[in-house]
């Protein structure tokens, strides 16, 4: 699935491509009721008409969600001189496998049906594998001025396209950063916890600190939880772990203070240097652990290692497969001490049955452990 860096990616191409240009063509998929939900052949009708002609004013996005906002509020009180318009807005989710193609524009995204980790195969052809335009799979079709076209994609109809009119509640709604003030006030969007890729809208230090005083679960759970971390999804939780050294299983009532503010630190890198790289693993530091769980020794029936030579291993948390690394993230108390007594007092989670085909035998001798990233490390609360 998309996560935060790929979401970034996406709006960077529309806010590139699409800003400031208007449209000349909306063409959706009158038999999809999945992708475009509550939304019946009529509206979409009105709404194909409605979008034709506006301009493109901004693209904006927060945690997985990414939109478009179309400029020409239609005003609806002719009674009193204040601005009361609507402006439309065209909301995303790319869900499993949703994504957009620009017509004659690279992106260095690859679909995650084609591949394991968001990259080419070495023995991919990128002739033999080019589709006609408009691409399989398409939901909508956006044509501008230009030429330029621009087509929603999804084969396995998991995405969602909401078509939505954000009334303006001010006497003066004249810039987009209050059009989408108003737009984190409606559906979904109001149940989403803060984007921390965001550094002015975030949580502080300190706000994250009361968040896990009142929660007991594993962290990898609450990291997941988008009413808590927006845009972070399954290898990013990971990453976020692996960097602060905290085992997937560890529940949060049971982490000392070191590791929660280390976590914060953490979890501000990852997502910011997530956005910064815009997805792209070839630009993911070295030391990251997203570079190496799919790593190639598991075709050859090895376990995956880290650059350092750590071996990696998978552990089932929440129904999802978490990728650690056993010798550097280990369950602890609330001293900061290793929790022996957890593992004996709750059953551990079924390990991943990939995990149990994978040799065991490990040849290295023991390295030093090495610190978690220092890239912000001076980072204390907001900044």
């Amino acid at each position: 699935m998309p996560e935060l860096g790929e979401v970034a990616h996406a709006a960077k191409l529309l806010s590139t491509n699409l800003k400031g240009k208007t449209i000349t063509k909306f063409i959706t998929d009158a038999k999809d009721t999945l992708v475009f939900p509550s939304l019946s052949p009529q509206d979409r009708s009105q709404v194909e008409s409605a979008y034709v002609s506006k301009r493109i004013a901004d693209v904006g996005r927060h945690g997985k969600y990414f939109w478009i906002i179309l400029s020409g509020g239609r005003q609806s009180d002719t009674t009193n001189k204040k601005k009361t318009g609507e402006y439309d807005v065209m909301l995303m989710h790319f869900g499993m496998t949703g994504w957009l193609n620009i017509q004659k524009v690279h992106s260095h995204f690859f679909p995650m049906e084609r591949s394991r980790n968001g990259k080419k195969p070495d023995n991919y052809d990128e002739k033999a594998a080019a589709e006609p335009w408009p691409p399989k799979y398409h939901k909508f079709l956006l044509s501008t001025d230009d030429g330029l076209e621009i087509a929603f994609t999804d084969p396995r109809r998991l995405s969602r396209v909401r078509f939505l009119k954000i009334a303006n509640r001010m006497s003066d709604m004249e810039t987009v950063e209050q059009v989408e003030s108003e737009l984190m006030r409606v559906e979904p969007l109001v149940r989403m916890g803060p984007d921390f890729s965001k550094i002015e809208n975030r949580w502080s230090q300190d706000q994250f600190l009361e968040v896990l005083a009142k929660r007991k679960v594993p962290i990898k759970s609450l990291l997941l939880d988008q009413a808590v971390c927006a845009g972070v999804g399954n290898w990013m939780a990971d990453e976020i772990l692996f960097q602060s050294r905290i085992h997937p299983e560890q529940y949060t009532n049971k982490m000392s203070l070191e590791k929660k503010k280390l976590l914060y630190n953490m979890l501000c890198e990852v997502c910011e240097v997530s956005v910064e790289t815009e997805g792209d693993t070839e630009k993911f530091p070295k030391s990251w652990l997203m570079l190496h769980r799919w790593s190639k020794r598991q075709k050859q029936g090895e376990r995956p290692m880290t650059a350092d030579g750590y071996i990696v291993d998978f552990v089932t948390v929440g129904g999802r497969t978490s990728c650690f690394v056993p010798e550097l993230q280990k369950m602890e108390n609330a001293t900061g001490e290793e929790d022996d007594s957890a593992s004996e007092s709750k059953p551990k989670a079924k390990a991943n049955s990939r995990t149990k085909r994978l040799k065991t035998e490990q040849t290295q001798e023991d390295k030093l452990v090495k610190p978690a990233s220092t890239r912000r490390k001076t980072r204390q609360g907001d900044r």
